[in-house]
């Protein structure tokens, strides 16, 4: 799984965050928003610094604080909240949605033991992308189903403490394009999450679960 880069929005931020800023300014048509979008991102930041212990925290404060920022630089030309959410999580999913399905989708593929990968991938996430201000659990860790289970949300703890926590769901939208890169059939296992702290769970259960019947190749490239 490591052979391929991890595009994801809690890694990595610099291919993260100017994709998102310039989808912003596309979708509200206007050019000149993106130095806007990049001042009001650098003040919420600067803002943080304290919390910045380098590392994946320091990113998940600038993935975080630039959805912020496009939220409250967007709020006076959309000031209908719905059309402003549905306008940020399709400018922060698309422009990655394409490498993220297929880096992923890629790995499982190559990968001798699918499900084993995903949760070797899962783990280290926890320690190298998520950092230190989240917290996990593992309630079913098993040779045929594996639970990561986020009970503390650090993006949800900082929009929450600027009174935007309905923003978080937006950066869950973000794990569609690695989760639907799953294809049961093919790689033998499932990929879930039942509910997510941003809408009100009590925790984020991500669930991985064999299938039972063996993976099947991926058709040969074209």
């Amino acid at each position: 799984m490591n052979s391929h880069r991890d595009v994801r929005l809690d890694s990595e931020n610099d291919i993260v965050v100017a994709p998102f800023f310039d989808a912003v300014s596309t979708e509200a048509g206007d050019p000149q928003l993106n130095e806007l979008l990049r001042r009001r991102h650098l003040e919420l930041r600067h803002a943080h610094r304290h919390q910045n212990d380098g590392g994946p925290t320091g990113t998940n404060i600038d993935v975080a604080m630039a959805l912020l920022a496009a939220d409250q630089i967007l709020r006076d030309r959309f000031p209908d909240r719905e059309q402003r959410h549905h306008l940020l999580e399709h400018a922060l999913v698309e422009p990655l949605a394409d490498i993220t399905r297929q880096a992923t989708e890629s790995a499982l593929d190559t990968a001798e033991d699918p499900f084993t990968a995903m949760v070797a991938t899962a783990r280290q996430r926890e320690t190298y992308s998520f950092g230190p201000r989240f917290v996990f659990t593992h309630p079913i860790d098993s040779d045929s189903e594996f639970v990561s289970n986020v009970q503390h949300c650090f993006f949800h703890e900082l929009l929450a403490g600027h009174g935007a926590g309905h923003l978080t769901s937006i950066l869950c939208a973000f794990d569609a394009n690695w989760m639907d890169a799953v294809i049961p059939e093919r790689h033998g296992f499932t990929v879930d999450r039942a509910s997510t702290i941003a809408t009100g769970g009590r925790s984020c259960p991500f669930r991985f679960h064999r299938t039972g019947r063996e993976p099947i190749p991926a058709p040969p490239a074209p």
